[in-house]
């Protein structure tokens, strides 16, 4: 058995090497998720302000409509769902959980994906998403995410081919594992306020005011799903790098006890050849 304490002491370095590279991607998970938890309230806040800012718009316009688009659906518009997952692997299972609640989905909804890994899985499963983009690697990307995502639906808006659309991401909670989230997008209810006995000062009617503010909510509303993605993503990772790195001390511990008893038993065996020789010479 002596002549296995190579090949233990060379996949022990392996082992080794293999969760210096986990303790990286760990804290790099780590990083990541605190930065999109904290640049969440960000973009919530920013959400809400742009809510308020339309609610008082829709109460200058006397027929302004409760939702909008206000038209329905026609011969050539259909239902989309807009998957968020995540761009890159070693996340367990997260990704897989996301794109079997993707395809859930009516077969006539189409399944628009804002990462990579999420598209692949879709193409493996047999149900291709007909529109991908890449998904944020890291928080600063987060606004050009959203912003690809608003110009193909704008696109598809003003081409009549867009029904429904509805958002599905990943949510983490204080330390809980992310899960599935689905949100409606639009239609879009647009929000009213309260009359105010002085109303606030516009420099365009207020049509061309709503018009310009529900695209701005429409975009906030996809950044912060994105952001929410983004941290969900990283909580799933680190939650994984945490389980390898707990298997690879486990397996760490089993290959230090294996080589120090193939050196024992090395050592044993050199003492007997060399008693039995000093017996044999004398």
């Amino acid at each position: 058995m002596t002549d296995r304490l190579p090949e233990v002491e060379a996949r022990r370095a392996s082992v080794q090497e293999l969760g210096s590279v986990t303790d990286v991607m760990r804290s790099l998970a780590a990083m990541r998720l605190q930065q999109a938890l904290a640049a969440l309230a960000g973009t919530r806040a920013y959400a809400g302000v742009v809510a308020g800012a339309l609610a008082q718009a829709v109460s200058l316009q006397d027929d302004a409509p409760a939702r909008w688009p206000q038209n329905g659906h026609g011969g050539g518009q259909a239902d989309v769902l807009l998957l968020f997952a995540p761009e890159h692997g070693f996340v367990g299972a997260f990704a897989e959980r996301l794109v079997d609640a993707a395809l859930a989905a009516p077969p006539g909804c189409l399944l628009w994906v804002a990462g990579q890994r999420g598209a692949a899985l879709l193409e493996e499963r047999g149900r291709p998403p007909v529109w991908t983009t890449a998904m944020a690697t890291h928080t600063d990307a987060v606004t050009a995410t959203a912003l690809r995502i608003a110009e193909a639906l704008y696109g598809a808006a003003a081409q009549g081919r867009l029904g429904r659309v509805e958002l599905l991401y990943g949510r983490t909670g204080a330390g809980a594992p992310p899960e599935p989230v689905r949100r409606p997008l639009l239609p879009l209810d647009l929000p009213r306020a309260r009359p105010h006995p002085l109303p606030p000062l516009t420099n365009m009617p207020p049509r061309d005011l709503i018009a310009r503010l529900v695209d701005e909510y429409v975009f906030a509303l996809l950044a912060d799903a994105a952001m929410e993605s983004f941290a969900a993503e990283n909580a799933a990772r680190l939650s994984t790098m945490m389980t390898a790195r707990h298997n690879i001390e486990a397996t760490l511990d089993e290959l230090t006890a294996t080589a120090r008893h193939l050196r024992q038993e090395q050592v044993t065996t050199e003492l007997i050849e060399l008693v039995s020789g000093a017996e044999a010479m004398g």
